[in-house]
């Protein structure tokens, strides 16, 4: 079950609609082998690329330039979101795909021209009837595999049409001015500068960083 916030203005999916088959057997190999491995998540999240950009009005994987049209967000670091990012085209490094990290099985698609934005939940209950589309599997993890290339949308995954916050993002292609830090002068890039005392300080400086340093071995 989802929540009253994450049920609000679901689309109603056709009940029988999916994508064809040879698109997503496609997608997933390609998929697949990017990942290194081939899982109920790479389907999913290749299903999800597959709806989404449709419901925008594009073909998956886009072509050029119509890719610089889209911006992409995934919720989870799992295999899902390699899975979008193979499908779509959509990259980390070139700053058209974002990590939101929620912890959830969900991607929100964004077409900038018209700033509309659809976000797709994937169902907790579509693995519950994995067994009814793919019924000779020996297991539940192969089941699940085969049964998301073939399950409708709609049994798949919530779709709701939002507004996405960008005042918390880099568009893609935007690179704000390297700031050297005021404490130990390294070049602060992606706009990622934390205020200090005595000027603008990176992460480590600011003790921000994910890391701690070790003191110097003694000889």
């Amino acid at each position: 079950m989802h929540s009253s916030a994450e049920s609000q203005g679901l689309i109603e999916l056709p009940p029988s609609s999916r994508p064809p088959l040879e698109q997503v057997n496609a997608l997933v190999e390609a998929a697949a082998r990017a990942h290194g491995h081939l899982c109920p998540g790479q389907v999913v999240g290749v299903r999800m690329a597959i709806l989404g950009l449709s419901l925008l009005g594009y073909s998956c994987p886009p072509g050029y330039p119509e890719i610089k049209n889209l911006l992409g967000f995934v919720e989870i670091e799992r295999c899902l979101a390699d899975a979008v990012s193979s499908a779509t085209g959509l990259r980390f490094g070139r700053g058209s795909l974002k990590l939101v990290d929620q912890g959830l099985l969900a991607a929100t698609f964004l077409d900038l021209p018209s700033k509309r934005a659809v976000r797709l939940l994937s169902r907790d209950d579509a693995r519950d009837k994995a067994a009814q589309y793919a019924p000779g599997e020996e297991n539940d993890h192969a089941a699940q595999t085969e049964a998301y290339r073939v399950m409708p949308d709609a049994e798949l995954f919530d779709a709701a049409w939002v507004q996405v916050d960008m005042s918390r993002f880099l568009a893609p292609g935007v690179r704000p001015p390297k700031v050297p830090c005021a404490s130990c002068g390294v070049l602060v890039r992606s706009g990622q500068v934390h205020k200090g005392p005595q000027g603008p300080l990176c992460a480590v400086c600011a003790g921000q960083a994910y890391f701690n340093p070790l003191p110097p071995e003694e000889d």
